[in-house]
């Protein structure tokens, strides 16, 4: 089933709806390049199907994305430019959190490029799957501007700050190859970029027929490893093991295991 929240955002469910692929489509701007109105029709249907699925794919039509569109901000009066960018930065914003709350995990399906602040809503996702044609780029220091979009945020945990500092200050375009010796992405895909899309879909239905509040809470415990030291750290597993212990899905995964069979989970 097809949905548009927007004229340039597509939802469409499949998997039985166990799986929901967000596009971002390109309409009549080149590169699929984004405005404020743009991204908050995507924060807003993630956030209306959170609790629907058990897995969420983020891709472009027909590349991911170049980012912001700069040729709008550049046409602004000068006295306008910072409130245009700061009405994408507050959208996008909206974006980054909803991806990150998601209660389910959430695949970046990477076909063309992935430029700006493009590129922070891919690192946002949980996984991160590249067409070999696939491009990154920072591009930020290009046309002077501090990074956005929980870029350098992401990059930090992922490359290390010495890295990160390179990768910002000297934006080079990044390769698929070497998007995935990074550790930027996970996995790299030959063929057809609809091919490539059915496979990510796949993986997707794998993940929606997993534990999923197991995934959910696991996906906290990522997110706030570097909060309040390791005191507060194994506070925060103990909590979230103790309440999985008492959920229904740790039972099936437990009776499953002795069972020597595969769990069905809900």
């Amino acid at each position: 089933m097809t949905e548009r929240p927007h004229p340039l955002v597509r939802v469409e469910r499949v998997d039985d709806g166990n799986v929901v692929r967000i596009a971002m489509e390109e309409g009549e701007e080149p590169l699929n390049v984004f405005r404020p109105a743009k991204v908050e029709a995507m924060a807003k249907t993630v956030e209306s199907v959170a609790g629907e699925a058990g897995c969420l794919v983020l891709y472009g039509d027909p590349v991911f994305s170049a980012g912001a569109d700069l040729q709008a901000i550049e046409q602004a009066p000068q006295e306008m430019r910072s409130a245009k960018i700061d009405a994408i930065a507050a959208a996008s914003n909206r974006l980054i959190r909803a991806v990150r709350e998601f209660p389910a995990p959430v695949i970046a399906a990477v076909t063309g490029v992935a430029a700006g602040g493009a590129l922070g809503f891919a690192l946002a996702s949980d996984l991160i799957h590249v067409h070999e044609d696939a491009v990154f780029d920072t591009a930020y220091a290009r046309i002077g501007l501090t990074p956005d979009n929980a870029t350098p945020f992401f990059l930090v945990w992922t490359v290390g700050p010495y890295r990160a500092r390179e990768l910002l200050f000297d934006p080079d375009p990044i390769d698929a190859a070497q998007a995935v010796d990074l550790g930027i992405a996970n996995e790299r895909y030959e063929g057809s970029e609809e091919e490539f899309l059915a496979t990510v879909t796949e993986r997707a239905a794998d993940y929606a027929a997993g534990p999923t509040e197991a995934y959910a809470r696991t996906k906290r415990l990522l997110d706030t490893a570097f909060e309040g030291g390791l005191d507060r750290h194994l506070e925060r597993e103990r909590s979230a093991i103790k309440r999985m212990s008492e959920s229904d899905t740790f039972d099936e995964g437990l009776a499953a295991f002795f069972s020597e069979r595969e769990p069905e989970w809900s």
